[in-house]
């Protein structure tokens, strides 16, 4: 729970900026979660998908803004300035991991070609539900700022990367051993699109860590590294 100002306006300033990330947040999570859950292959629910992704875009705005706004009102200090000086970095991985569930969407159609490889599509669904629980776990984390939650987050995104290998690997052999077709190709793009969502979701956690704790931890090295 954080700690609240003599001056309440500070207060209302940093609740704003904060239900900007959770609303952003949610957004982000909705879009994926849609995407996996097939809803992208109704033309109205898709419709929706891309509104919303025009959404995120605004809320990145919106949240640079009001950053700029309290730094120059109120010179934030300490554990405050650390809030605020993420919240744009926040945003740009939430808003990236919008753009990648977008670019999923885009190649969906590829993957339900008769020659799909069943396997192929098992293991996408199953490193979907990875990303998934990670990114629902981390913007959990960041509503609390709980920094332990945040680095179970971190070590999830090892487990999606294991198993983003095994995908990436069935996908090449299949194609060295019966040539590259369209599907094939999209499911490569969409399984490093559900992997970097996964490294965004790390990327947030890292900033999660931070604020609570400033430099002080060995993790601090990768605090500022955008992935």
């Amino acid at each position: 729970m954080t700690k609240e100002h003599i001056n309440s306006a500070f207060d209302d300033d940093l609740n704003e900026l904060a239900k900007l990330i959770t609303t952003m947040g949610n957004l982000a999570l909705s879009q994926f979660t849609a995407v996996i859950d097939g809803m992208a292959d109704d033309e109205v629910k898709l419709k929706s998908l891309i509104e919303n992704d025009k959404k995120i875009d605004y809320l990145e705005s919106e949240i640079y803004n009001k950053t700029v706004e309290i730094i120059a009102i109120r010179s934030p200090q300490a554990n405050d300035l650390r809030r605020i000086i993420t919240a744009p970095k926040i945003a740009t991985f939430l808003e990236r991991i919008g753009d990648y569930s977008k670019n999923i969407i885009k190649r969906r159609e590829f993957m339900i070609a008769e020659d799909s490889d069943l396997h192929i599509l098992q293991k996408l669904n199953d490193i979907s539900e990875i990303a998934r629980e990670l990114l629902t776990d981390v913007l959990d984390a960041l509503g609390r700022l709980d920094s332990k939650k945040a680095k179970l987050v971190w070590e999830g995104d090892v487990e999606l990367d294991a198993q983003h290998s095994v995908v990436y690997k069935r996908i090449y052999r299949r194609m060295v051993e019966k040539g590259s077709s369209p599907a094939e190709i999209n499911a490569l793009f969409i399984a490093k699109n559900i992997e970097r969502i996964g490294d965004y979701c790390t990327s947030i956690a890292e900033q999660i860590y931070f604020i609570e704790n400033g430099g002080n931890d060995e993790r601090s090295n990768f605090i500022f590294t955008f992935k």
